[in-house]
């Protein structure tokens, strides 16, 4: 069951956060017999029977809620605090570990790190060019600059275009494309 560590205007006492109930039910000890009471609220208990029972505000300072609650004053509920199904409650299966005390903490980039992140390679968008599959082809097969790159495709060869890198145009259906990739260098020592 999500029990956790929590307050009740200001008092240390223990939550059970519960997704069956639809209100808050808070021990009468824990609320001060100074804190006017707000009215009465029927309440339906685990065994099916109901009781009409007076309600306070209480603040709930704990991990699954923290503020303000209309809740309902029971004199021996089975945790100090009930906490149903409120707006703003946390699910049962958040993690209830955080200290009462801790604080926030926040990051600062410095100016080295947003110009190094304005300077990483952005991919560019695919370009709409308007143009046909049956236009493309067309260009590819009258377009001279590619003769020789038709050539290697025949064979089948892989071209050295550097130091280490290789390329070769391989035919895809009726459209030649460019494949290009980088070797390993490796040096070795003498």
């Amino acid at each position: 069951m999500p029990v956790a560590p929590g307050q009740v205007n200001g008092l240390k006492c223990t939550v059970l956060r519960d997704s069956g109930c639809s209100s808050v039910v808070v021990k009468r000890g824990l609320v001060a017999s100074t804190v006017p009471r707000v009215g009465t609220q029927q309440v339906c208990l685990a065994d099916g029977s109901t009781r009409r029972v007076p309600t306070a505000v209480a603040f709930i300072d704990c991990p699954y809620y923290k503020g303000s609650v209309k809740a309902a004053l029971l004199d021996e509920p089975l945790y100090d605090v009930v906490l149903g199904n409120i707006k703003g409650v946390k699910c049962p299966g958040f993690q209830a570990n955080k200290s009462l005390n801790s604080q926030e903490a926040a990051t600062v980039e410095t100016r080295a790190a947003i110009k190094r992140e304005s300077k990483m390679f952005k991919a560019p968008k695919e370009a709409d060019l308007g143009w046909s599959e049956k236009r493309l082809k067309v260009l590819q097969q009258k377009d001279p600059t590619l003769e020789q790159a038709k050539k290697i495709a025949e064979v089948g060869d892989k071209v050295h275009t550097g130091k280490a890198s290789k390329s070769w145009y391989p035919i895809r259906g009726e459209f030649s494309y460019v494949i290009s990739s980088l070797q390993k260098l490796t040096m070795g020592i003498s």
